[in-house]
């Protein structure tokens, strides 16, 4: 690890992409959940 700070943008968008991608098994779910409260 080298110890400049962290400040590419691109990894943090590879990183944005990686955690969408891991969500996205619980989207139906979670629009469901916000059509029963009525957000949608």
């Amino acid at each position: 690890m080298s110890s400049e700070p962290f400040k590419d943008p691109f990894n943090f968008m590879h990183f944005a992409g990686f955690i969408l991608v891991l969500l996205l098994p619980t989207l139906p779910a979670s629009l469901m959940w916000l059509k029963h409260f009525g957000l949608v």
